[in-house]
């Protein structure tokens, strides 16, 4: 594990000399001039909550997904070539440019966004007589969790806020409603969790299980998997976002999702203080709708699996504060 963590390092170390040599070299200006911000943290850590929250802010155009093939969060932890890595690193901004110039101006997108309380009045009379400039664009991808240093090298300057969630919690969630990892699944590499892998036997093995532990990750339950997945998205965050450029640049905020449902208005304050901006009334009504009926929700489950994901998990949940 130490030696993956090194080669990670001096890997993410490369990306980013790379990054920011090829921004300054950067020979054209793209069409509209906005902030970027980014939101990510395993799926089903609250990430869809603090982005619906966060649409309301003013003057900003928000997006899940879609606009960048979440395939790409997997891929560039391959051993690519730096012109590679770069050329996907760089179609992360042509895409969101992309995606601005389709929606810009867009009055159904506004009207929308006025009607679910997520745009102020005000704004949405300006959108409607063309007057309406966007200053922000939010973006959110759970799984860029797999490669947090993507984001953060492809777009320079964006504000970029990691939220996380007791492994427990996220795995039940994603075996309960999603049924993520099953036997079937495993069976095809087209599922968001698993793009890419080996074959095993008549089932695939995720790229981001370690060799040796095929067997071991193929015994387990779909419920056990996606904790394994869990704390595989969150070792890959706690080692990049504990780097000490990073820590210096003040770019990235995280978030405990427990902290945020407890407290909605104090943490919500802060990530949109992060995402420069101040609280409305639209962004305190959004942050007021959390709920903590799904705090906990690990302990339904029968003790012994429990158990079982804790043992696989374990360094993980003690880490961030679980265990």
């Amino acid at each position: 594990m130490s030696s993956n963590s090194s080669i990670t390092q001096n890997k993410d170390s490369e990306h980013t000399q790379l990054s920011s040599s090829s921004a300054a070299l950067k020979a054209f200006q793209y069409s509209i001039p906005i902030e970027y911000n980014v939101i990510f943290g395993c799926p089903r850590s609250g990430t869809t909550f603090l982005f619906e929250a966060l649409n309301a802010l003013p003057r900003s155009e928000c997006s899940s997904g879609h606009l960048f093939p979440l395939a790409l969060a997997h891929l560039v932890n391959r051993n690519l070539s730096p012109d590679i890595y770069q050329c996907i690193a760089n179609s992360f901004e042509f895409s969101i440019q992309d995606y601005l110039e389709a929606v810009y101006g867009n009055r159904v997108t506004s009207i929308h966004k006025w009607l679910s309380q997520s745009m102020s009045t005000k704004e949405m009379f300006q959108s409607l007589k063309g007057q309406r400039r966007i200053k922000r664009f939010v973006y959110k991808e759970p799984f860029l969790a797999f490669s947090p240093e993507l984001v953060y090298n492809a777009l320079p300057a964006c504000r970029i806020i990691h939220i996380y969630r007791d492994g427990r919690d996220c795995a039940d969630s994603l075996a309960r409603k999603y049924k993520v990892l099953t036997d079937e699944k495993l069976m095809t590499l087209k599922t968001a969790e698993m793009p890419m892998g080996r074959k095993y036997d008549h089932r695939y093995v995720p790229w981001w299980v370690e060799v040796g532990k095929e067997e071991e990750f193929l015994g387990y339950t779909p419920y056990i998997r996606s904790i394994w997945m869990w704390k595989e998205m969150v070792r890959r965050c706690r080692d990049f976002l504990e780097r000490s450029d990073v820590i210096a640049s003040g770019r990235i905020l995280t978030i405990k999702y427990e902290d945020l449902v407890r407290s909605p208005l104090e943490y919500g304050e802060q990530a949109v203080n992060h995402f420069r901006c101040e609280m409305t009334d639209q962004l305190r009504a959004k942050f007021k709708a959390a709920r903590q009926s799904s705090v906990n929700i690990h302990k339904r489950r029968d003790p012994e699996e429990l158990k079982l994901a804790e043992k696989v998990a374990q360094t993980e949940l003690a880490q961030y504060g679980y265990l």
